[in-house]
Order: C-alpha cells, then sequence, then structure tokens
C-alpha cells in the first residue's frame, strides 16, 4: 500500500503527484497543511532520512512501511517499484538516465532553492504574519533538525535578505537559460521521450512567472514545453487536488542554499 503525506500541488509535494498520476498507481492521499505545521504532527514514523530531507518537509511516500523522502529520489523509486506500469520516467539508457540525474542535481540544488526563497518570501511570510504567532519556540521545539528551525525562523521573521532573494531570481533565470538550451536540441529535457527531468523543471518553475516575471523572456520553447506539461491529463489531476484553488502560490522553505550555485 501507498501512501503519500504531501501538501498542495506546487514543487516538491507536485513532482511525487504527477509521477503517481502518470504512471496510474493507486496510492492513499493525506493532504497536510504545511503553513500550519501539520507535516510535525502527522505523517509516518520518521527515519534518518526522513528526519534529515534537505526539502525540509516533505513530501513523504509510505510503500508499506518503508518511508521515501527526496521528491526526487522518490520519483526515481516509483520507477524501479512499478516498471510494468507506463509510461516509463527514465530513459533507461547510460545517457539518457545520466542526463535525468544531471538535471536533478541542478534543479535541485541551484533552482529549488530559489524557488522555494523567493516563494516563501512572497506567499508563506505574509501568511505567517498575518497569523500573529505570539511566540515562535512551541513551533521550533517540533522541528528536529537546526536546518529546519533556521529555514523556518526566516519565514516567521519576513528576515530575507536582498541580496539572497537577488541570488535567487539570477538562480532561476540560468536554470531557465540552460533549459533553453537544451530544447533547441532534444524535444525533452533528457531527449527524445518525456522524463523525471521534465516532471522536475514543470513542479520547480510554475509559479516562476509570478516570482520572476522576466524569467521566460526570451525562452519560447520552455514556455512551449511547460504548456504542454500542464495539458497532461496526469498533470492536471495532480493540480486538481489543490485544496486552496492556488496551489502555485503554497510554499514552504527548501533546501539550503547550495555554496558553489
Amino acid at each position: 500500500m501507498l501512501t503519500l503525506y504531501h501538501s498542495e500541488p506546487n514543487t516538491f509535494s507536485l513532482k511525487a503527484l504527477i509521477a503517481l498520476h502518470e504512471k496510474n498507481i493507486e496510492f492513499k492521499s493525506v493532504h497536510q497543511d504545511w503553513t500550519r505545521f501539520e507535516q510535525f504532527s502527522s505523517g509516518p514514523k520518521p527515519n534518518l532520512e526522513s528526519t534529515n530531507n534537505p526539502e525540509n518537509e516533505g513530501p513523504l511516500l509510505d510503500h508499506d512501511g518503508m518511508v521515501i523522502s527526496e521528491s526526487f529520489f522518490m520519483l526515481e523509486y516509483l520507477e524501479d517499484a512499478f516498471p510494468k506500469n507506463a509510461p516509463k520516467l527514465l530513459p533507461g539508457d547510460p545517457e539518457g538516465n545520466w542526463r535525468v540525474r544531471m538535471w536533478g542535481r541542478l534543479l535541485g540544488e541551484s533552482t529549488a532553492p530559489a524557488i522555494t526563497t523567493l516563494g516563501c518570501r512572497k506567499y508563506l511570510a505574509p501568511i505567517l504574519k498575518e497569523r500573529r504567532l505570539n511566540s515562535k519556540d512551541p513551533i521550533m521545539s517540533k522541528m528536529a533538525t537546526q536546518e529546519r528551525k533556521v529555514a523556518w525562523a526566516l519565514a516567521l521573521d519576513d528576515a530575507y535578505t536582498e541580496e539572497v532573494l537577488e541570488d535567487s531570481r539570477r538562480k532561476v533565470k540560468f536554470a531557465v537559460g540552460r533549459i533553453e538550451e537544451q530544447l533547441g536540441k532534444t524535444p525533452w529535457l533528457a531527449g527524445a521521450n518525456y522524463s523525471i527531468s521534465d516532471i522536475e523543471a514543470f513542479s520547480l518553475l510554475m509559479s516562476a512567472p509570478k516570482l520572476v516575471p522576466d524569467a521566460f523572456q526570451g525562452a519560447p520553447k520552455l514556455s512551449a514545453l511547460m504548456a504542454k506539461i500542464k495539458d497532461r491529463p496526469a498533470v492536471k489531476k495532480a493540480l486538481a487536488m489543490s485544496k486552496t484553488g492556488k496551489p502555485d502560490e503554497a510554499f514552504a522553505p527548501g533546501p539550503e542554499h547550495a555554496r558553489w550555485g
């Protein structure tokens, strides 16, 4: 039995939901409102990997008691665990699989921290401010790692610096440029066929037009790819699972910014 603990279909949760729907895998959905810290009071029994998940809140996949964290690895896991379910989301050849993992590293280590920083600054911080939390201590006490506490403190205090925000915009534009360049060579990011890489890029960049309005200027191929992916039945099903009606405005703190990027 598969159970997915997730929040609104954006960024990391969206990746997992798209993959499950693409491969027509039966699963139980447990929606958590990460902005109300439900992820700290419900979910599977944590293991070391999920506790130290660099994506912070999730999603978490419970497959018969085995907890899988980190959305990119989760997508690879689903491909390995359900190889007969179409479509295949990994190319299957050495070069294609390498390309998928190359995009996974770039988008996961550079784009994901940038998008979540910008999204938390624009959408999450005002929500938390409006709720007028008197003390962070009860919330912080539920968080297992210092990295998670620091990430949430930034949102609770709205303490993002303009330097970090500008660097995040730069990283988003860099990713858009790299993707646009690749799409001049291949129809999909990893080659001839739709793959985990395309799910990764769509899920992380869906909110980019609102966060970095000029990000897609001069990127017609990426714009066309995003529209094509958004029109896929599995993606429509995943986005329809939103409880707010604005999944592209739903954010929680993500990974730390990579020091090399």
